[in-house]
């Protein structure tokens, strides 16, 4: 065996993922849009924060009436809150990390605290609830989809096989 087939072996493109014109739909095929599904998801989340974090910066640099100096000391506080994490928030979405992720489940768990009790803070106001309720529904759904693809059990699959196991003991043998 000479050099140039050693190569060839070894720069294996089967190996590398490549598009194959005509593959058959599979498992990894199912896997492949839904984790795509999920990134597109993630992805506008993160461009919808990058534009309230936008917002926030408005509010501090130029506001529409009087000077940021004039608000109360919480709508100060939670306008630099939002200002700094929204941004921290989209862009960790942007690259899929985890931490992206985590953050953004905290703006938005305190966007539903703020929008609770004062809805004219944000510019849909009142509507805000919804839309954060609908956009963690839909990352719910599609992340615990794209774990069922790979088929990983996740921790609510772990913890049904648990409170099974907990029944089977507990129920007399027949």
């Amino acid at each position: 065996m000479d050099k140039a087939d050693r190569a060839r072996k070894e720069f294996d493109p089967e190996g590398w993922g490549a598009i194959k014109v005509g593959a058959r739909p599979g498992p990894e095929a199912e896997e492949a849009r839904r984790l795509f599904a999920l990134t597109l998801f993630v992805r506008v989340v993160a461009l919808l924060w990058i534009l309230q974090a936008l917002e926030q910066w408005r509010r501090i640099i130029a506001p529409a009436t009087g000077s940021f100096a004039d608000l109360s000391p919480s709508m100060m506080t939670a306008t630099i809150f939002f200002a700094v994490l929204d941004p921290a928030a989209a862009v960790g979405l942007w690259l899929l990390a985890p931490w992206g992720g985590v953050v953004w489940l905290l703006t938005l768990i305190a966007q539903l605290f703020v929008a609770w009790f004062k809805p004219s803070f944000f510019l849909l106001g009142g509507a805000l609830k919804i839309a954060d309720g609908v956009l963690l529904a839909l990352y719910l759904i599609l992340s615990w989809r794209a774990n069922n693809a790979s088929g990983e059990p996740t921790a609510i699959d772990n913890l049904i096989a648990r409170l099974r196991e907990l029944a089977r003991r507990k129920t007399p043998e027949s």
